[in-house]
């Protein structure tokens, strides 16, 4: 056992004694934290393939903080259990990492994140762009099922922030009187999908194409009656429950209180984000769904538990990108 004669040390080796300990317990809790982010990267990894190829992984041993390391054997690249997610170089700790999340649940910006948990902005922002990844990630894999309800939302054609050159606009400045979303969700999963391919109401093909793939058929649909949406409920062979909105109609409002609720929600959620890059709306939509969904069925803190473990096991890849891109093009046509 290390024994010192502190009042026997001069000024100059209790601060190098200091020192000394003090970077001993740094390097202690840098090991420790990579040991923890490589268990948590192996426990919640969503694609346990070659993040290079695809192909599956042979074991090849450990690295010294306790990642294990495997060989591809069709590339012959090596990877860890966080290469490929959002935890490769990540030098912070979960509990700050926790933190962030939780902060970003709680909708807080960018800045107010970076002050309270002691990271710059850029930090604040990588981490909340992967709650947005997860939140797509979680939309993609949704299926619909049994009973579901589905709307198209306009973007807050009656909150927007002001009349400039005779149009309504909201969010990033952009046009957002008439566009539309369509906003879908049964029990367990749902989804958001924004209707880039042109303002105003969406076609019954707009519709159709947004459900394909993504609904199972036989399943319940609960609907405003919206003849845009027939063809979508016969193409996919889908239980017709439509309830034609009247005013103060007990059995709409009953039907379609849950879908009006989630709408009001979502809306509300964007006019706490004003500065939301146009391109950006779906994933911001699906992160609110997702919000919207969990903490009604498990609380906040679940939510964020759920959320976490769903960005460690998610490539730390902007998933909205490629239509981010293509439509903020589009917008400045």
């Amino acid at each position: 056992m290390l024994t010192i004669d502190i009042p026997a040390c001069s000024d100059g080796e209790l601060a190098l004694a200091i020192s000394l300990l003090t970077e001993e317990r740094e390097r202690r809790a840098r090991e420790a934290s990579a040991a923890e982010k490589a268990a948590l990267a192996r426990k919640f990894k969503r694609d346990t393939r070659c993040p290079h190829c695809g192909s599956p992984l042979d074991r090849d041993g450990s690295r010294p903080d306790k990642a294990r390391m495997y060989l591809c054997p069709t590339c012959k690249i090596a990877s860890s259990d966080s290469t490929g997610t959002s935890l490769s170089s990540s030098k912070l700790g979960v509990g700050k990492i926790r933190d962030i999340v939780t902060l970003v649940v709680m909708d807080c910006p960018d800045w107010v994140i970076a002050h309270i948990v002691g990271v710059n902005i850029k930090t604040a922002q990588y981490w909340a762009d992967r709650c947005l990844d997860a939140a797509v990630a979680w939309s993609k894999e949704s299926k619909l099922s049994k009973h579901f309800w589905f709307d198209e939302m306009r973007f807050a054609p009656t909150r927007a922030s002001g009349l400039e050159g005779g149009v309504w606009t909201t969010y990033a400045g952009k046009i957002a009187k008439d566009a539309y979303m369509e906003v879908a969700f049964d029990r367990s999963g749902g989804f958001c999908h924004v209707f880039y391919e042109k303002l105003g109401t969406p076609s019954r093909d707009m519709i159709l194409g947004a459900f394909e793939g993504r609904v199972e058929p036989g399943s319940k649909a609960t609907h405003d009656g919206a003849s845009s949406h027939n063809l979508m409920i016969k193409k996919l062979g889908l239980r017709d429950d439509w309830h034609k909105f009247v005013a103060g109609d007990e059995e709409y409002e009953d039907a379609m209180r849950l879908m009006s609720n989630c709408c009001s929600y979502i809306r509300h959620a964007f006019e706490s984000h004003p500065g939301i890059k146009y391109g950006k709306l779906e994933a911001y939509a699906n992160f609110f769904l997702y919000r919207w969904m969990h903490v009604r069925k498990h609380g906040l803190a679940a939510t964020v538990d759920y959320l976490i473990g769903r960005i460690f096991g998610t490539p730390k890849s902007h998933l909205f990108d490629d239509y981010g891109r293509k439509n903020e093009i589009w917008s400045r046509k």
